[in-house]
């Protein structure tokens, strides 16, 4: 068995709450990936009451007796052959998981990152999916490229894995990235030295902790763009994603925070979400856009 290196260690946090409808095909669509790499997935559930426990438990016992193919420190990486519910198409997996309470999926995915072996690092939520060879061409662009961070094209998908539509990537550019969120999540891969430059994840955010991370790396680092599909996101009715209103209000508090302005888009687009919210009976009326109008003014030069 092997000593491996550093470099070679592509490590994955999937943070993980009730998601036991969506895990399999989430934790599948990771250790089936294929490249010149070693894998390093690190499941954090913060003690589901569903059966995401069994379910992320399968996996482990899947790997446990399977081929040994190297070792890095106190981590041991194996390759499953033969005639078993899935091959392994990388050079080897390791596979740690954890159940126990924590303080939300910020904190959850941090959790992760401190334990993550990898020069490359990112994370899955538990209803997302890689798309095939997604993790090898990231790796392979990050370690031939000076950057610290790249993003690919992205989809979302439906709870059946039905396509919805595009996500509206664009070519990075710093401005642009203030005036709206261009990188989808998923896409996201990292060199683990940013850790060190840029810091974790803001635990205090709930709903674009990833937007203020990618505005935190922006601020000194340039993103690659790479122009191919790479991850799904799920859109479903229990998705944060979901939650416009309170996702709108944070990006508004957080940029004015971070960058020190916010963006017109994102202050009339929250404009309407609150005064949608709070006359419910103007919506779709010729007064509520209006009054949505005037809230985006009193925003924009007062706030």
């Amino acid at each position: 068995m092997s000593q491996i290196s550093k470099n070679q260690i592509v490590s994955i946090v999937t943070p993980s709450y009730n998601q036991g409808e969506f895990i399999d095909r989430t934790i599948s669509s990771i250790l089936s990936q294929e490249g010149s790499f070693y894998l390093d997935l690190i499941v954090m559930d913060g003690g589901s009451k569903d059966d995401s426990v069994a379910r992320i438990r399968y996996y482990a016992d899947l790997l446990q007796n399977a081929e040994k193919r190297g070792i890095y420190q106190d981590l041991i990486f194996r390759k499953l052959t033969g005639d078993t519910a899935f091959l392994t198409n990388c050079l080897g997996i390791s596979y740690r998981w954890f159940s126990e309470k924590d303080n939300g999926q910020t904190h959850a995915i941090n959790k992760g990152w401190k334990l993550a072996n990898g020069s490359i690092i990112a994370w899955l939520n538990s209803d997302d999916i890689y798309l095939p060879s997604a993790i090898n061409k990231a790796f392979t662009a990050l370690i031939e490229n000076d950057s610290l961070a790249l993003y690919g094209v992205g989809l979302h998908i439906d709870k059946e894995d039905r396509f919805l539509e595009f996500y509206p990537v664009e070519s990075f550019s710093n401005e642009r990235l203030i005036d709206y969120c261009i990188i989808c999540q998923p896409t996201v891969f990292l060199k683990s030295e940013v850790l060190n430059k840029v810091g974790y994840l803001n635990e205090s955010l709930g709903y674009c902790m990833d937007y203020e991370y990618w505005l935190r790396i922006s601020q000194t680092n340039s993103f690659i763009f790479l122009p191919e599909v790479l991850a799904c996101t799920r859109i479903h009715e229990n998705t944060k994603t979901s939650q416009n209103l309170n996702v709108h209000r944070e990006i508004v508090q957080m940029q004015k925070s971070v960058v020190g302005k916010t963006s017109d888009h994102w202050l009339f687009h929250y404009s309407q979400y609150l005064m949608k919210d709070r006359f419910p009976k103007m919506k779709h009326s010729f007064l509520l856009k209006l009054v949505v109008r005037f809230y985006y003014y009193y925003l924009k030069y007062f706030l």
